[in-house]
C-alpha cells in the first residue's frame, strides 16, 4: 500500500547517466529558445550552455559526493528538494554570466537574492507538478505489472520451487541462493540463501551471476539479482517493482528495463 503523502513516496531514480544527460540537455535548449525573443543569439546561446554544464556538473558531482538519488529513501520530497539547489546554482552561475556581460556593476548579493529567491520559488511549481504527474503515471504503470507479476505466482507453487538441479549452491547442502546484491561502487557480493543464510563473496555481481548459473539469478537491478523460482510476493512504486523472496527480508528492486525478464 503506497503512502497517500506523495512527497513521502519513491521517486523515480535519477541516477547519472544518458538519460539525465539528456533531460538537462532538453532544460538547456528551452532555456535559449526562450532567451532568443529577448537576447542576441550569442548571448541566448551562452546561457543554454551555463544552464547545461550547471546542471551536469552538479548532478555528477553530489553523486560521487554520496548523494544516493535511488532506493526506496530517494522520495519525492528529496526530489524536489534536489531540484530546488539545482535551481540555485544555476540562478548563480547566470547571474555570474550576466554580471560579466555588464562589467561587473550588479555584483551585490541582495541583487543576486532579490532574484534567485522567486526564479527557485516559481520555478519549482511547474517541476513540481510535471514531477508529480511522472511519479504517479510510474505507479500506475510498475503496479499493474506487479499484478499480473502476482497473478503469475498465485497461478505456480506460490513462489516455492524445488531446489534446482545441478550443483547446489549450499556448501554440501541443497541450499540455493535467493538473491545477489553488490553494493554501489563495492566489488564485493552479499549473496542470500533459501535456508536464510548469508555470506559475502569478494567477487563482483556479474561473476556471481555466471559462477552460480544454475541458481537461475536473474539480474534485476544494476546491484540486485534474483532468482525467480523463489518470489513469494511483488509490491510496485514509481521506482519499480519489490519483491518479496523467500529466505531474506530484503526487498529486491527490479527497475522497469528488466521487467521483461519475468
Amino acid at each position: 500500500m503506497l503512502n497517500r503523502n506523495p512527497f513521502s513516496r519513491p521517486f523515480p531514480e535519477r541516477l547519472f547517466g544518458r538519460q539525465v544527460i539528456i533531460g538537462h540537455g532538453r532544460t538547456a535548449l528551452f532555456v535559449f529558445v526562450a532567451l532568443l525573443f529577448i537576447f542576441p543569439l550569442a548571448r541566448a546561446l551562452a546561457y543554454g550552455l551555463i544552464v547545461f554544464a550547471v546542471a551536469l556538473a552538479y548532478h555528477f558531482i553530489t553523486e560521487r559526493l554520496g548523494v544516493r538519488r535511488t532506493g526506496p529513501k530517494w522520495t519525492m520530497a528529496k526530489w524536489t528538494l534536489d531540484q530546488a539547489l539545482l535551481l540555485l546554482f544555476v540562478s548563480a552561475a547566470c547571474f555570474l554570466l550576466y554580471n560579466y556581460t555588464v562589467g561587473w556593476s550588479v555584483m551585490n548579493l541582495e541583487v543576486f537574492l532579490y532574484i534567485a529567491v522567486p526564479t527557485v520559488l516559481v520555478g519549482l511549481l511547474p517541476i513540481v507538478t510535471s514531477g508529480l504527474a511522472l511519479q504517479i503515471r510510474a505507479e500506475r504503470e510498475n503496479q499493474k505489472v506487479a499484478s499480473r507479476l502476482q497473478l503469475s505466482l498465485i497461478g505456480s507453487t506460490g513462489g516455492v520451487a524445488p531446489v534446482s538441479a545441478g550443483k547446489p549452491s549450499g556448501e554440501g547442502s541443497p541450499d540455493s541462493i535467493v538473491v545477489g546484491y553488490q553494493p554501489r561502487l563495492v566489488k564485493r557480493t552479499t549473496i542470500y540463501f533459501e535456508s536464510g543464510r548469508r555470506k559475502e563473496i569478494e567477487q563482483s555481481l556479474d561473476i556471481i551471476e555466471k559462477e552460480y548459473a544454475y541458481d537461475g539469478l536473474l539480474r534485476c537491478h544494476p546491484h540486485y539479482s534474483v532468482n525467480p523460482d523463489h518470489i513469494l510476493g511483488v509490491t510496485a512504486d514509481a521506482q519499480g517493482l519489490r519483491l518479496t523472496v523467500q529466505g531474506t527480508s530484503v526487498k529486491v528492486p527490479v527497475t522497469a528495463d528488466n521487467f521483461s525478464k519475468f
